[in-house]
Formats: C-alpha cells, structure tokens, sequence
C-alpha cells in the first residue's frame, strides 16, 4: 500500500490558534492542497485531529486520532448519473417465511428492488431453504416484468442454507463481472434471512473466511435480518466481513422501505475499493482501531472501508501508546506515525490518496497543553469507549447474567454523568439517557423472549451503527437526514405533533414538533430526539 498511498510530498496543516491553541492536522492531496478544499474532485474530505495535539513532558497516557470522512452530496443531475450496478437478490424462501405473511412483503420489496433498476445494470435472482435455485442467471435488465413474474411464483417452503445461498448469489455476480466494466461497476449481492443457518455450511469462521473470499474477488455483501428469529450476530459478522451493510428489519411492512434504502446507497456510491492505513513511528508500541479494521502483527494497521456514499459521514479512532521515554524530552516535535487513505472515484474512475504525518508538541507548561485539548476529539474517544462497554454490558445479559449487565450499564452511566459534569457535552448526555433507559429495558425484556429477542436486535444494530459514529439510531437532531428521521417524522405525525412531509429532513418544524410532544410527555423539551423521546414513541 504504501505506494498507492505516497504522494510527491507530505503536508500537513498545523494551526495552533493564539486564543484556543487548538491544534488540527489535515490530510492533504499531492498539491499540497488541504483536504478541506472545495475541489470537488476530491469526493471522500479526511480531516484528522488529535485530543491532545500538545503533551506535556513525561505524560504516557494516551493519545486518541480522530479521522472524520466527509463524502460530497450529490447535485440532482449526478444522482440520475449514477454508476452501473452488478447485483444479486438472494431470498429466503424457507418455511418460517410463512408466518406474518412474510412471503408477501418480500415479493412486494423484491419487486420494488427489480423496478428500480436500468438497461445499464445487471441482476441475479437466487432463491433459497434446503435447496437453492437461479431463478434469473445474471443478465442485463432488458425488462422487468418476467423477473417479477418469477418472484411471483415464489412460496414457503424447507429449513435455510442461508450460506448456500448467499455465495451462490456471490458465484453470479462474480461470473457476471468478467464479462461486464467490473472496475467501473458496484458488485453487491444483497441477502435477506428470517431464520437460522441451520442448512450447509454453518460454523461461524468458515462463512467468515468464505465472505472473505468473495470480498477479495470483488463481491461485496449486505445483510438484511427480518423478524425475531435470525443470527443478528451473524448477519452482522457477514456484512462486516463482506464490506457491505446490515439491516434489522422489526416488521415485515418496513421490508420495501429498507430494500429502497440499500439500493439508495448503492445508486449513490461516490467512492469505492477504500483503503486506510497507519504505520506507527518508533516507540510507539500499541495502536488500537476503536471502530473498525484490524491491526496486524507488524503493529501497521490497514484495511478496506466500505464504499461512500453521497452526503455520508463517518469517524474512525485510533488509539495510540507510546515508550516511557517517547514523551520524555524537553520540548520539541514528536512523530506518532503516519496515515494513509486512498479511494477509487466512481465517476472519473481514477484513485485518489492521502497522506499525514501524526505529530505532537511536547512542552513543560501544563497550561498550554490544557488549553490545547481538542474537546470533539475527546468527547468522541468517550463515546467509543462508553459504546465498547456497552457492548460487552449486552453480551453479559445475553448469556444470562442479567444482573452483573445491569449493574455494568448502572455503573458506566454514573461514571459517564461524572464526566460529562465536565465536558458538558450534549451528545454524552443522549448515550448516558440511553444507558438509563436499557437498565429499564432489560428488565422487561426478561419477562418475554419476543420482546428479549427485539431488545437484543435493536441494541446491537445501534452499537454495529455507532462503530462507525453513525448514531442516529439513539439521538437524531437539527440537519439530521435519512431513513430515521422518516421514522421519526411518521411517529410524531401519527400522535397529532407533526404536519409536514415526511422527507427525511430534520427541519424547523421537526424540531418544534419534537419539543411539544417532550413536553407534553414531561421530557426536557431541548429539540433532541433522544432515547427517551424514542422510547415514547416507540423507537427505541
């Protein structure tokens, strides 16, 4: 990688204001041209700052990298131009598929998806129980109406190899891509399951190494879980390794709405075969990625992103440690390591790179450091940490020690309530809410494995959201766009709160609409839709 990601020189952009002393590194092209340009060839901006970008001498702790990913909006024009697609439906047809007319909301959703396709893209169509069948080989879309003919035709029926189908699913894309633009192409397969893998191959690691495979080869996969009864930790797992997406689908009437938003993101894919990369400096002796990605045991870390798409935000963490002696010297430039990230651009099918050197200042004067703290970057690193222990609280209760989750929950909402008595932070206040009211949830989820099943679903699709910093799922806000703030807006128009249109927009009218049903619920009418104006609604 590290000649894909070597410009003709390194640069970084150090401004060390005199009032705040704030210190921001960004990541520049090989013009030397800062990365929060407005060149719009640049579809993916990287900026990266440091918690604490001044330290004082002999101080070990850690030092936290935040990088924020910033992809352009589209223009309405670029989003009818938008790139071919290589796709394959894989469906689950299995018996369970029966029950709540499942069967019927994935035909109505399958149906949607093939409309919503060009003579430009390609489509395959695998059914799947204990058998697996090509309902449509990989192919142009000439027409629709003969693939939607068959998906008419499909019914419950048998258990689920869910793997079987889903790599056959990934053999026709693949085929598909030697005869096609592959390079200029999204290759996705799009799997959807309401039931266990208890069919074929069904051990975690394989299907890990095999979505890997697939990966590798181009195919990239997202998982959509519909209902109480899937492996959400695998449909997870899948999408993690595959590079794609996964999707909890609670009811089967929200399953065209979650198709639509796949493919929205994939219509809109700006910036694809990403890659990232830190090569630590001399002495500096652990590095952890606090949201995705692997270290290897080089101590560099690289790895893929997930493709962009337009108007989409993402951060990553990194967590560095240093020798004893690294930060014991007497003032000076100390070099932490270097970052690297390089993408393809959809549209001009060229790859575009960046590079950063990671650096900090050491001083003896303790007030100069203090005043240098990046408060964003702090309050982020909190978030991570608070989500990893979250995370490890609901695996405790899912094994069945119900107690101890609670008391790890109890225990991290009151040291986070400690913290934030100092950061004063809104978004740490929505975590420590949600932190409150999941003690609550857990307890009524013990009463009933349907609703223990939903608690579980929901929960891990927001902590799986907010590995990357998407956490729309627990606070939505002023600007806030996308599928949530849907949901948000139909809640609150259904109780009588809210008139205007269900655009996705968090908009004016959606805040006022948010701050009379707090306070006629006895909530803090502060315009935040958080986890106890969710749960009001029924959201959370």
């Amino acid at each position: 990688m590290a000649d894909e990601l070597s410009p003709t020189s390194k640069h970084i952009r150090r401004a060390i204001c005199a009032a705040g002393l704030s210190v921001t590194v960004l990541l520049a092209n090989t013009m030397g041209q800062a990365a929060i340009s407005p060149d719009t060839s640049h579809v993916v901006t990287p900026r990266v700052e440091i918690d604490r970008p001044v330290v004082v001498r002999g101080d070990n702790d850690p030092i936290f990298v935040l990088v924020r990913f910033e992809a352009r909006d589209l223009l309405p024009q670029e989003r009818d131009d938008r790139p071919p697609l290589n796709l394959a439906l894989v469906l689950d047809r299995s018996g369970s598929m029966e029950d709540r007319g499942k069967i019927e909301y994935l035909k109505q959703a399958a149906k949607m998806a093939v409309d919503r396709l060009g003579a430009s893209d390609h489509l395959a169509v695998v059914e799947y129980d204990d058998r697996i069948t090509v309902m449509w080989p990989s192919q142009r879309v000439e027409s629709v109406f003969p693939i939607k003919r068959l998906i008419d035709q499909l019914s419950p029926r048998g258990s689920t190899n869910l793997v079987g189908g889903m790599m056959q699913g990934a053999d026709e894309v693949q085929n598909r891509m030697g005869k096609i633009d592959a390079e200029n192409t999204i290759n996705r397969v799009l799997l959807l399951s309401d039931g266990l893998a208890n069919e074929g191959v069904t051990e975690p690691a394989q299907i890990r190494r095999l979505v890997r495979g697939a990966k590798a080869n181009g195919v990239r996969i997202s998982t959509m879980g519909l209902g109480r009864d899937y492996d959400e930790d695998l449909m997870q797992a899948i999408a993690e390794s595959a590079g794609g997406n996964y999707y909890f689908i609670e009811h089967p009437n929200q399953m065209a709405r979650i198709f639509e938003q796949e493919l929205n993101t994939l219509f809109t894919t700006i910036a694809k075969d990403v890659r990232f990369e830190f090569t630590p400096a001399d002495g500096v002796s652990d590095v952890q990625v606090i949201s995705f990605g692997d270290v290897d045991d080089s101590g560099s870390t690289r790895f893929d992103i997930e493709n962009f798409y337009g108007g989409e935000s993402r951060t990553l963490l990194l967590r560095l440690e240093a020798d004893s002696d690294v930060f014991d010297r007497p003032g000076g430039t100390v070099d932490l390591g270097d970052i690297g990230f390089s993408y393809k651009n959809v549209e001009t099918g060229e790859r575009q790179t960046f590079e950063a050197d990671i650096q900090v200042e050491i001083t003896d004067d303790r007030s100069l450091a203090e005043a240098a703290k990046n408060h964003e970057v702090i309050v982020e690193a909190n978030l991570f940490e608070v989500e990893r222990q979250h995370k490890e609280a609901i695996a405790l209760y899912e094994s069945g020690n119900m107690d101890d989750a609670k008391a790890r929950l109890a225990s991290l909402e009151t040291e986070m309530r400690s913290r934030n008595a100092t950061l004063k932070d809104a978004r740490l206040a929505n975590k420590i809410e949600a932190l409150s009211v999941e003690q609550v949830q857990m307890e009524e989820a013990a009463q009933d494995a349907d609703i223990r099943s939903s608690y579980l679903k929901n929960t891990k699709q927001r902590l799986y959201k907010a590995q990357q910093g998407k956490r729309a799922l627990y606070m939505l806000q002023l600007g806030d766009k996308g599928y949530e703030v849907e949901r948000l807006q139909t809640a609150l128009k259904d109780a009588g709160y809210y008139s205007g249109d269900i655009d996705g927009v968090y908009g004016e009218e959606l805040k006022t609409a948010v701050e009379d049903f707090q306070s006629a619920n006895a909530i803090a009418a502060d315009g935040l839709a958080g986890p106890n104006t969710m749960k009001e609604l029924n959201l959370y």
